[in-house]
């Protein structure tokens, strides 16, 4: 929370409920209230009560297996009481709650962190950095992921570990790390920094998760479960048609005959490059005035350029470029707060290819065919190479001592 009297923002707020109520009832009418992931989360947790298969079972047409780590499963137990179109409402109505706050917590730490300050029409802002992701938000509202409460579960984890609570802020990042592993990248900047008591918090949580499922449903069941979600991933990273990704872009464009592990090679390169991001930070934090509020300005843009740049290392659903909501939101704060509106074109030509790629706004044939060029990909790189830009001129702004 920001320092102060908070209004509450019923403008925002109103904003998200209308979305949210309207997508719902325009998935009803249309017969495509489906939540096809949400299916498979919820058959699977029936599974794993009733003592049957819960990996390599399709719970849904097409891709309808269950992927997660075991333990994650308990979570979606309690939506199995309930009639699966009960549940399925009760989780469309919490992932809308989910997103509402997940734009507050962004919004709140920027101010808090970043600029000390409200921004002015801030609510007039967020709604607009909802907007550029709104493709994002149907795809996820249709399908019943939850990648939207991953992205909240990483916000949370930076608001504690920024307050001192460390274990709380591991325990966040420990839920996001089990149920999908690749959020590990978000180690960098705690092991950079050398915040071992994080560290430690986050080994604990990893460690007791892991464990649980040979509570129940016990040793024998849980080592079963290991062994089929490692096989389930595998099979999974293999086939999925991924197309936005830089290793696709660099075979789509450049080398088509690149070998595989090219791939791995384009995460190791990634890591450096974020380790030496964070390096220079530290640089710069030890000579500077601000200290404190500089160190966490540049561990908030850390972490969330991480998070953007995710989607764009793995071969994973585009919907997942969601995790660019934070930086998005940030060069949308940034071109208002330094009135830098020069900038404005060329964000709205990224936001189109990176926001607008849908079938029902431009067609079937012209969607697919900006999907196999991998726009949205290219447009998410160029988004976070946008944002590093705007933020190190603006401490370099900030170092000269400019109002």
């Amino acid at each position: 929370m920001i320092p102060g009297k908070r209004e509450f923002p019923a403008l925002f707020t109103l904003f998200v409920v209308l979305i949210v109520m309207l997508t719902m009832t325009l998935n009803m009418i249309n017969g495509r209230f489906w939540l096809a992931d949400f299916r498979v989360y919820y058959g699977a947790a029936r599974a794993l009560l009733a003592g049957g298969p819960v990996y390599s079972v399709s719970f849904d047409e097409g891709s309808g297996f269950y992927k997660y780590s075991p333990v994650i499963l308990y979570f979606f137990l309690p939506y199995s009481l309930l009639s699966y179109k009960t549940a399925s409402i009760v989780h469309f109505i919490i992932l809308g709650f989910t997103y509402w706050y997940t734009f507050m917590t962004i919004s709140d730490l920027m101010n808090k962190y970043l600029y000390n300050s409200p921004q002015k029409h801030g609510q007039l802002l967020l709604i607009l950095a909802f907007i550029c992701i709104l493709i994002h938000f149907s795809r996820e509202m249709y399908l019943g992921n939850i990648n939207i409460v991953l992205m909240l579960l990483s916000c949370l984890a930076l608001r504690n570990y920024l307050s001192g609570r460390s274990y709380t802020g591991s325990l966040f990042l420990g839920l996001a790390v089990l149920t999908k592993p690749f959020f590990i990248i978000l180690l960098l900047p705690l092991l950079l920094r050398k915040q071992w008591k994080s560290m430690l918090g986050l080994a604990i949580v990893l460690i007791t998760g892991s464990f649980l499922p040979f509570l129940y449903p016990g040793p024998g069941k849980a080592i079963n479960l290991y062994s089929e979600w490692f096989s389930t991933i595998a099979r999974h990273n293999d086939d999925f048609p991924d197309m936005n990704s830089v290793d696709y872009i660099l075979r789509h464009y450049i080398f088509p005959s690149m070998p595989g592990y090219v791939e791995y090679i384009i995460i190791l390169v990634a890591g450096v490059l974020a380790g030496w991001l964070i390096v220079a930070d530290l640089k710069r934090e030890k000579g500077a005035e601000s200290g404190g509020r500089m160190a966490s300005g540049h561990f908030i843009f850390e972490w969330f350029i991480l998070l953007a740049i995710l989607p764009s290392l793995i071969r994973i659903d585009w919907v997942q470029f969601l995790f660019a909501a934070p930086v998005i939101t940030y060069i949308i704060f940034f071109i208002s707060n330094r009135k830098k509106y020069f900038l404005i074109p060329g964000l709205v030509l990224l936001l189109f290819f990176f926001s607008a790629n849908s079938d029902d706004l431009l067609g079937r044939s012209l969607s697919r065919k900006l999907l196999e060029m991998g726009v949205m990909g290219i447009s998410n790189i160029f988004l976070v190479l946008m944002a590093l830009f705007l933020f190190l001129s603006g401490q370099l702004y900030e170092h000269r001592g400019k109002p």
